[in-house]
């Protein structure tokens, strides 16, 4: 009898430790937009580089490196370079995102581009513009716009153009919109930034 009742005292104080898991019943996440704040970055500088040089520098790098070359005029000093096919990750951040399905389990934890690439079909694009203007015999100014274009589709087994949406942002900017279903427990915005990672790399290499 000793032993029954011990039995039964065990059982019932280790029930009342056991942590309650609570089933959900619904899709379920968290999504945190990156920071915005940051507003040091500057489109253009002179350096103490001549024309000529300035020019072969930023040719010999893009000519080497994840930029294409779309146009390029020396007497105009103007040069268009396209990107973004690779590497979106480097070139813009749209925030950490992570969920969590009822139906089969499935679970994310990561960036919003990674999920966005997988889940919604998302492609960059990004177009450089790039004007080197003389100053004079021994400095070069160096002007970089670039724009972006991130788009999304909501895959559900058909292709429907209403369910496209679209971030637009130049160099050192970003773009908030509102997404379409977001998930339960999620703000309803996404929002995708410039982390100024390719103006930067022709701004290094012309230093």
């Amino acid at each position: 009898m000793k032993r029954f009742l011990l039995s039964l005292f065990m059982t019932i104080l280790l029930s009342s430790c056991a942590t309650k898991v609570e089933k959900i019943t619904e899709n379920i996440g968290k999504y945190v937009p990156p920071n915005i704040d940051d507003t040091n970055f500057k489109n253009s500088v002179i350096i103490n580089k001549n024309f000529d040089e300035t020019w072969t520098s930023v040719i010999d790098f893009v000519s080497d490196s994840f930029f294409k070359i779309e146009n390029l005029d020396k007497d105009s000093g103007f040069l268009t370079l396209s990107f973004g096919s690779k590497g979106v990750e480097d070139f813009i951040d749209c925030g950490d995102f992570e969920y969590t399905l009822f139906f089969t389990g499935e679970e994310f934890k990561g960036s919003y581009i990674d999920y966005a690439k997988t889940g919604l079909l998302a492609v960059l694009e990004a177009k450089m513009n790039i004007d080197i203007q003389k100053i004079d015999n021994e400095s070069t100014k160096i002007s970089i716009n670039t724009n972006y274009t991130f788009s999304t589709q909501h895959a559900l087994g058909y292709y429907d153009p209403k369910l496209n949406q679209t971030y637009s942002f130049v160099s050192g900017g970003y773009q908030t919109i509102n997404v379409i279903n977001p998930i339960s427990g999620s703000i309803p915005t996404r929002t995708c930034r410039s982390t100024n990672f390719a103006e930067n790399a022709i701004f290094d290499v012309i230093k």
